[in-house]
């Protein structure tokens, strides 16, 4: 999880009585409390210390890490700018150096703004912006976006989601309130990182309040485990084998709708479908096991 914690998640929410951040605070708990037996979840917040500093990830990547994850967020007031190319960075190079490199993985990015902290766009030539409510940025008037700063960072960031790409990390994007001025770089940096949201009116996953978040957060999490599994080589009979989800039989389907079934005729790798698949995606941890019908020699 890479969130955005700059000042402007201090603003009040949908919610009468709740910042933005509370709202995050309480989507974020109640979607962990769902998945974290599933998905090793981390956290990184962003930025750290002043304005522009990202360090991280505070939390690091593990199983049932709701507690310390809740807890830091809990613990943390939002200030500063929006640092998010440097936050992901920082955020990749955890995953590639604490993760297994066989598993999947995958960046969640939530913010409310759009991307700036980078120090050396150059703000006299071609800068738009992050600050409305300064009227002569980026213009060099007085102290106003002299180091570019303040400048929209929207090829970094959307550079630095592609190289997280070529290292294997897919990248989800959730615009909180705030970013309708910036979807058309959301949904950019949505599709560089290869997970657009499906049928949705944006490509980025676009909320309005703790609920719509919620439901972001839940169909990302469904979306990242796989019901497909990966067999190292093809079974010596393909019609031998019995998959099972904690203890029952799940039917095989060669119509793949309601059980399991090879992908292809190379038997190199099983899906489940329907059901079964769903019982998988559910939040609650399960045993998937498999037997195989082999000759011996």
């Amino acid at each position: 999880l890479v969130i955005d914690r700059s000042g402007s998640m201090s603003d009040p929410g949908a919610t009468m009585g709740l910042t933005k951040w509370d709202e995050l605070n309480a989507a974020t708990d109640t979607a962990l409390t769902q998945y974290e037996s599933t998905i090793d979840f981390g956290l990184m917040m962003y930025p750290t210390g002043d304005e522009c500093a990202t360090e991280g990830p505070q939390v690091l990547f593990g199983p049932k890490n709701k507690t310390p994850i809740v807890g830091a967020l809990q613990g943390t007031v939002p200030a500063g700018g929006t640092p998010t190319a440097a936050a992901l960075n920082n955020a990749a190079a955890s995953l590639t150096a604490l993760g297994d490199p066989e598993a999947p993985k995958f960046v969640i990015l939530a913010t409310d703004g759009g991307p700036n902290c980078n120090y050396f766009l150059d703000a006299s030539n071609d800068c738009s912006c992050t600050y409305a409510q300064a009227p002569y940025c980026c213009t060099s008037y007085p102290f106003s976006c002299v180091f570019g700063s303040s400048c929209l960072d929207d090829q970094g960031t959307l550079d630095v989601i592609a190289s997280l790409g070529t290292q294997g990390i897919g990248t989800f994007v959730i615009g909180l309130p705030g970013t309708t001025e910036y979807e058309g770089l959301l949904n950019a940096m949505a599709i560089a990182g290869g997970h657009p949201q499906m049928g949705g009116t944006t490509d980025y996953y676009a909320v309005t309040d703790q609920s719509s978040l919620l439901t972001a957060l839940q169909t990302i999490a469904v979306s990242v485990i796989s019901c497909q599994i990966h067999l190292d080589m093809a079974p010596q009979v393909p019609d031998g084998v019995s998959v099972f989800i904690d203890g029952q039989e799940v039917p095989r389907d060669k119509t793949k709708t309601n059980g399991w079934d090879y992908t292809d005729d190379t038997y190199l790798t099983i899906e489940l479908y329907g059901m079964a698949c769903n019982e998988l995606q559910n939040g609650d941890e399960h045993q998937l096991t498999a037997t195989f019908e082999c000759t011996v020699e």
